[in-house]
């Protein structure tokens, strides 16, 4: 793999924290935002060898954690599970669209599911929380609708630069 992908791909996550820690904060749709990070993480960890992948996964849920208020380590972890999740499953995105939009769906669902259940057992209070339920279920569609426009993206970034430096 390519430096300078892995770079692009260190700053597109760099571009995700910050719009979730910022952007999204503020901007809920029935008090539910999207969780950009992951998608990103799924985004790129799909184009990505295996090693950078799980690698940006974790330092994307590092960031989270230093910037948000959960516990330090839930979001990397996640993130890092997700990372490897997309990478084992990689070649199903390829198929169609709709086995691509498929597998954001379950690959957020996994994800949401992990950060409810890790982050009880790290002594977050999320079963209390009365959004919860209405996270689990809108958080993947909500990824799901920004997937159309993320994965162009970054596949374009990763695999157009490829190309050319090939052509080149």
């Amino acid at each position: 793999m390519r430096t300078r992908a892995i770079g692009l791909s260190l700053l597109a996550a760099a571009l995700a924290v910050i719009l979730q820690t910022t952007l999204f904060a503020q901007v809920r749709i029935f008090e539910v935002a999207p969780d950009l990070v992951m998608l990103t993480v799924i985004a790129l960890a799909r184009r990505l060898d295996a090693e950078p992948a799980v690698l940006l996964g974790f330092t994307s849920g590092l960031a989270m954690d230093l910037l948000g208020s959960s516990p330090l380590g839930l979001r990397a972890l996640v993130l890092t599970v997700i990372a490897y999740a997309t990478v084992r499953t990689r070649d199903r995105f390829d198929v169609n669209v709709v086995a691509t939009g498929v597998a954001v769906l379950l690959l957020s669902l996994l994800g949401v599911v992990l950060l409810v259940v890790i982050g009880t057992l790290f002594g977050e209070s999320s079963f209390r929380d009365p959004y919860v339920f209405r996270k689990i279920l809108l958080i993947p569609f909500y990824n799901l609708v920004l997937a159309v426009g993320i994965f162009p993206l970054f596949s374009l970034m990763l695999v157009g630069r490829r190309r050319r430096e090939l052509v080149l």
